[in-house]
């Protein structure tokens, strides 16, 4: 069973205090991922300790790379069981997430799981969610992503949609500094990266648009 006051001890070694209602919807949500597991297979990871630390901790170390008055879309790109979207929109309540799924079932399952969090703040969009026009007319700040199959060709796509002032945060290893290199990346930097605590050569990549110079007109004489 996932204790309450383990997830709050979790956030506050990510530098996150969390209030009791937040910890409180935290938890329910782990314990909805955990009873719904054997039908939707959402996680191999089943042990409480693991649990926390993989799914509740990292997303908490993301949220902990947002300021906390940041405010906008953040779209959770292949949410599955609602990591980090879920922790991410609770701990930065300024936040609307939007988890995108492919799979009916697993939409199904957040659909359910969104009717317990704060209300207006959670949506799901089932859909492959592959390039700007997939994302139903929204346009988020920042873009999640975590575990999910091909980023490396659908982050690009979808980071278009972004301000200029957009960020994408990306669960993944060492392979993205090539990646980086990538004609496809070029729009992207990283503007910091966070170690995943004991997971060697694993990060939360923080990036943002690069941008754009525009080079001053010359001038007619």
């Amino acid at each position: 069973m996932i204790a309450e006051a383990v997830v709050a001890a979790r956030a506050e070694r990510a530098g996150l205090s969390l209030p009791p209602d937040t910890v409180a919807a935290l938890v329910a949500h782990a314990r909805a991922v955990l009873a719904a597991n054997a039908r939707l297979h959402l996680t191999a990871l089943t042990d409480p300790e693991a649990f926390v630390e993989r799914h509740l901790g990292e997303s908490l170390d993301g949220a902990a790379l947002l300021s906390p008055d940041v405010g906008g879309i953040l779209v959770d790109v292949g949410s599955g069981n609602g990591y980090p979207g879920v922790p991410l929109g609770l701990a930065r309540p300024g936040l609307r997430v939007v988890l995108a799924e492919a799979a009916r079932k697993k939409a199904d399952f957040l659909r359910q799981v969104a009717t317990s969090l704060p209300e207006g703040r959670f949506t799901v969009l089932h859909a492959q969610v592959q390039r700007p026009e997939d994302l139903g007319g929204v346009t988020p700040v920042i873009l999640a992503s975590r575990a999910m199959g091909n980023w490396e060709r659908v982050l690009p796509r979808l980071a278009r949609a972004l301000p200029a002032e957009g960020r994408v945060l990306l669960w993944a290893g060492a392979e993205v500094e090539a990646i980086l290199r990538r004609d496809a990346w070029r729009g992207l930097r990283v503007r910091r990266r966070q170690p995943l605590a004991g997971r060697e050569r694993s990060w939360i990549w923080d990036l943002e648009k690069t941008p754009t110079v525009s080079s001053a007109p010359t001038a007619v004489h």
